[in-house]
């Protein structure tokens, strides 16, 4: 373990020693015999002050001396007092139980606990790296707690000591530790924090949290004042949360000690501070076993001034060294049994058995088609390639990949290659395989006549003398008891991932099938033996095309470190690397990449000191896409858009959809069913940002509880063989079901609105658990969307804008009218198609640069993807042809247009989330990617009442496939030509409808105005040059209305010239019918086209 030490505090200047009362000084003996007594727990003890700092020494013996300043200045001296408490030493006593205090004092980072609070003491920030098992994660906030940190009654430390994990399950596994080492109850004194739930008491001392939770709260209270210590677990994880944190933070700490250094010049200047508005330094710890110190250790926002590094050997390498000296003496055939394996049954750690199985010889290529391709066939027979193809995951963990049995015996050789790269030497499946079967105390079956042939010609190896087989009837006599295999993976709910730290019963074995969410923070009891394949899957986005690809790649030797860290945690254990160690150290990186540069950085593009920055393409890509969602204006600065999309905790794209919705239906203010469209609007945004409920596990959906014991009734090989039966039944059904359940909530406009009417019918279901069975729905991915929706729609209505954001602002109902709205059952889908409309409109605003127009030829694409049974599109931003997927709402009639949450390339790649638009739709939601030709004379401009503007058509194009788009009317930036088309449309009609009845008593044609041939007229040059006057434009109804109530005849000769002579007698009755109508607005002059235009709303 490693300790590097931050930016020092120079008023600090704790010794090491503990005081009671003031008295005396506690040694460390004294305090530690004090503890061990058995007596009553003390309360927090306070210490005598024992400053270093020599100019501090003075200044306070100066205040303190002076009988004038203590006479003026009586109430200085609790301030005094409050700022040098930072300068005692304090202990709160803890009465653990005798189990917990054994097993502390076992654990290395306890014995470097002094060393640990010094440098905490004496630095804001440290860095703590010690190896996977040193307990870190749950003894460094106890030590703080001892420390007085978090405690009430101690102003100086008396903020939450904040602990962030970068997963909820380990969120809930260490807070629930630490409260029973502690002796508290969780909830109270240790409390947590994770999305949609949360215990925390009023006395919370340590608070545990995902680092979203802590994200949200800098942003509503940046110095974090309740907060004393924060410190951030699994560093190296490097989530883009955890770089946002550590560059946020990195100010806190800055401003926290920039403010206390101020606060206390105050102080001694005489000026008295209220206690609620006392501020002190925040502590900074980041903790990890594999972190790369060097990116902070060098990084500008942490000015160390002193590294100083310590190496603590971790107990579980001695464990994992002991197995290997037992390998060893096999090896040489010395079967003497170790001192780490007395007592354990042979079963669970029969070294010689698992040597000599690895060791077995043989090809695998063939063997390992014919097992599993009948399964793979019967399994997914009925796949198309696309569905076959399809990736699920659930952005925190991978999930599954299906593959189609066409593939896997087209293409044996591949295959073989496959496997053999990742086990790093060619038949070593056949021995994994075998070992095993030995390991689960079977027996392994004999394998193809051609495999033993290939294996005794392989190099020439010589063929042990003792098979498998024979070794394992040897052992027949002590067979192995039942076995208990449960997953482990971010999307199952919180009590099913719980079951892998229950106790295992005596005799049974505990299988943990994991993805990376156990490599990290977790400690599950009684696991001896990790088996590390040395691979992950690794979701990676191209900044250039907005592409996400899936992809199987090696680990990093960090990564490999905390795998095998998970063996030998409680007892002796041993890691199984499936790959070599040439692979290991040529193939595998030191450091996995952080998430910054795999990940869009739409909402992060500002100056900000992360610790390592994402690439510069990354960040021009995630400006451009604000640009287009009109966050942010041609200068780079926010837009009134731009800063109410920034109060919603979610990305710009989801509440760019959100702010759209409502500026819609702002402009149908008397609209019924407004707050049932809003239920929507909030449900398809919960709904495109969680994985898709619909791609069920096919493999592992079922009710765990059914397997807890499987292998009591699988003991035979006929009972296997009737379990293999019932669990492909039971596939074919759950996809049959997942299949109706598609086609029964399918809303054919939009993938996110069908997502959106199975979780209405979702929370109005009787038994939710029920509901997601019969429908084929993922359980912890609806509730999440259904606690997601809540929050998003509170939210939404609890946000106060300012009068110039007033747009933004719901005016239809509250928090309960919307509520009442959505609960509303309907079999059928609840929305109007015009109500379709506005929420298709609302989803292109957020996805504006993610549309794909249909593709109909096939010339350009190759010969395999001609074969795919699915649309083809262009993406916009992507210069490959993509597909849409046949599981997508749209795909029995795909549109023209398309915009799409996400593309993920698996064999292909397959558009989703996808939802249809119209070619119009684009020019208003995504103009900066527009592009427009010169103005068309043909048609003509024209004047558009509701506006109150002239415009004229252009023709449009999109994007850098320049796509056609439908005419489309921009204003007129010209004045003259402004004016001119004001005055044609006046005199046809357009902006006074009392004119559009006499137009036949004209003496010429109003268009001759839009000609600049016919500007020399005498009638078109003289109301031209009214209308255009040096300094006043009048070009539209308001600005005409404001001229004729300064002189109601001005243009009266003007207009009248442009009537016959047999008309000018009724010209004046007409003119004082024009000033009345000119002092309406647009709604009284137009009422009739009003309405009209409602009844097609």
């Amino acid at each position: 373990m490693s300790i590097s030490a931050g930016s020092s505090e120079n008023e600090v200047c704790g010794d090491g020693s503990v005081t009671s009362d003031g008295d005396g000084v506690l040694s460390s003996r004294e305090v530690a015999s004090e503890i061990n007594q058995p007596s009553k727990p003390e309360p927090l003890q306070k210490s005598t002050q024992y400053p270093q700092d020599a100019e501090m020494i003075k200044s306070m013996d100066t205040v303190v001396g002076d009988p004038e300043y203590n006479r003026n200045h009586e109430n200085n001296r609790d301030n005094l007092f409050f700022s040098s408490e930072l300068h005692c030493s304090t202990v709160v006593y803890v009465s653990r139980p005798e189990d917990v205090e054994k097993q502390r004092m076992g654990l290395p980072i306890v014995m470097m606990e002094q060393e640990i609070m010094e440098a905490i003491n004496e630095n804001i920030s440290v860095i703590i790296c010690g190896e996977t098992g040193c307990g870190k994660t749950t003894q460094v906030p106890q030590f703080l707690y001892e420390a007085g940190f978090g405690a009430k009654n101690l102003t100086t430390r008396g903020g939450i000591i904040g602990v962030t994990q970068p997963r909820r399950v380990a969120v809930l596994a260490t807070a629930k530790r630490v409260a029973y080492e502690l002796g508290y109850q969780l909830g109270k004194e240790v409390g947590f924090q994770v999305r949609h739930d949360r215990r925390v008491g009023e006395n919370c001392s340590i608070k545990f949290m995902t680092d979203g939770i802590l994200l949200r709260e800098v942003q509503s209270d940046f110095l974090l004042k309740r907060y004393s210590v924060i410190i951030l677990d699994e560093a190296h994880e490097r989530s883009l949360n955890t770089d946002i944190l550590i560059g946020m933070l990195s100010r806190v700490i800055q401003e926290r000690q920039r403010e206390y250094e101020e606060q206390q010049k105050r102080i001694l200047a005489g000026e008295t501070i209220e206690k609620d508005n006392r501020i002190f330094p925040l502590k900074l710890v980041l903790m990890s076993a594999t972190l790369r110190v060097e990116d902070f250790v060098w990084w500008k926002n942490f000015s160390y001034s002193s590294a100083w590094q310590r190496e603590v050997e971790y107990l579980c390498q001695r464990f994992r060294r002991a197995s290997r000296e037992i390998v060893a003496k096999v090896a040489k055939g010395n079967n003497e049994a170790s001192p780490v394996c007395k007592g354990i049954p042979p079963e669970e750690n029969d070294i010689k058995e698992i040597s000599e199985a690895f060791d077995f010889q043989g090809n695998s290529g063939h063997e390992i088609t014919e097992r599993f391709s009948s399964n793979m066939e019967e399994d997914h027979g009925d796949l198309s390639e696309d569905e076959s193809d399809v990736s699920y995951d659930s952005s925190e963990d991978s999930d599954l990949e299906f593959y189609s049995d066409e593939e896997n015996q087209s293409k044996p050789v591949d295959s073989d290659e496959k496997f053999s790269d990742i086990l790093g030497a060619e038949g070593s499946l056949a021995s994994l395989k075998t070992a095993f079967e030995a390991l689960a105390g079977k027996n392994a079956s004999n394998p193809p006549a051609e495999v033993q042939d290939a294996g005794q010609t392989l190099g020439g190896l010589k063929q042990s003398s003792s098979t498998v087989e024979e070794n394992v009837e040897k052992n027949k006599g002590s067979s192995a008891g039942p076995m208990r295999v449960l997953p482990l993976y971010a999307m199952l709910s919180a009590s099913s991932q719980l079951r892998v730290f229950e106790e295992v019963t005596e005799g049974e074995r505990l299988v943990v099938v994991a993805t990376n969410v156990a490599e990290t923070s977790l400690t599950i009891p009684g696991i001896k033996y990790v088996v590390d394949t040395g691979r992950e899957k690794v979701k990676n986005y191209n900044s250039s095309n907005g592409m996400e690809t899936y992809e199987i790649q090696w680990i990093s030797k960090a990564s490999a470190s905390q795998r095998a860290g998970r063996a030998g945690r409680t007892g002796p254990g041993h890691c199984y690397r499936l790959y070599s160690s040439a692979v290991f150290n040529n193939l595998f990186p030191d450091f996995s990449s952080a998430e910054i540069s795999k990940v869009p950085v739409d909402g992060v593009v500002a100056n900000f000191p992360f610790p390592t920055p994402p690439e510069t393409d990354a960040l021009i890509e995630a400006e451009r896409c604000l640009k287009v969602l009109e966050a942010l204006d041609g200068n780079g600065r926010l837009t009134p858009l731009g800063k109410a999309m920034a109060r919603y905790p979610m990305s710009p794209r989801h509440s760019r959809m959100l702010l759209t919705a409502i500026q819609i239906m702002q402009q149908v203010k008397e609209y019924a069913r407004a707050n049932l469209v809003l239920a929507y609007a909030v449900a398809a945004a919960a709904a495109l940002s969680l994985a898709n409920p619909f791609l069920v596990n096919f493999e592992g959906s079922h009710n765990d509880a059914n397997d807890l014991h499987h292998d009591e009734k699988a003991g035979s090989e006929e009972s296997k063989k009737v379990t293999d039966t019932e669990e492909k039944s039971r596939k074919k059904k759950l996809k049959q079901a997942a299949k109706a359940s598609r086609e029964k909530f399918s809303n054919p406009t939009s993938d996110a609105l069908t997502i959106a009417f199975a979780l209405q019918c979702f929370e109005l279901s009787g038994s939710r658990t029920e509901f997601c069975s019969e429908n084929a729905l993922h359980y912890k991915t609806m509730e999440e969307m259904s606690k997601l929706r809540k929050q998003l729609l509170q939210l939404v209505l609890g946000s106060i804008f300012t009068d110039v954001q007033q747009e933004f602002s719901w005016i239809h109902g509250n928090f309960e009218d919307v509520e009442c709205a959505w609960r509303v059952s309907s079999e059928k889908h609840p929305l109007l198609l015009n109500e379709e409309e506005i929420l298709g409109q609302a989803i292109c605003a957020g996805w504006a640069d993610r549309v794909a127009r249909r593709v109909k030829g096939a010339s350009v694409l190759s010969e395999g993807d001609r074969k795919v049974n699915s649309a083809r599109y262009q993406a916009c931003m992507v210069k490959e042809t993509v597909f849409l997927h046949r599981w997508s709402s749209l795909a029995k009639s795909p549109p023209e247009y398309l915009v799409y949450s996400e593309l993920l390339h698996t064999k292909r790649p397959y558009i989703h989330g996808a939802t249809i638009v119209k070619s119009n739709w684009l020019v208003q939601y995504a103009r900066p990617l527009c592009s427009f030709s010169a103005p068309l004379s043909d048609p003509k401009p024209y004047y558009n009442p509701t506006s109150d503007q002239v415009f004229s058509w252009v023709a449009p194009t999109f994007g850098p496939h320049l796509w056609p788009l439908p005419l489309h009317g921009l204003p007129i930036k010209d004045d003259f030509n402004r004016v001119a088309v004001f005055a044609c449309s006046l005199l046809e009609g357009q902006v006074l409808p009392c004119l559009k009845a006499v137009r036949k008593f004209l003496a010429a044609s109003p268009a001759s105005m839009l000609k600049p041939e016919a500007w020399g007229l005498k009638r078109v040059g003289n109301l031209l040059s009214k209308l255009n006057r040096k300094g006043r434009v009048i070009d539209s109804c308001a600005k005409l209305r404001m001229l004729w109530e300064e002189n109601p005849i001005e243009l009266f000769p003007e207009i009248q010239d442009w009537f016959q002579e047999g008309f000018r007698i009724q010209f004046k009755e007409l003119w004082q019918e024009m000033l009345h109508q000119a002092a309406l607005d647009s709604k009284e002059r137009f009422s009739k086209r009003i309405s009209k235009g409602k009844k097609k709303v």
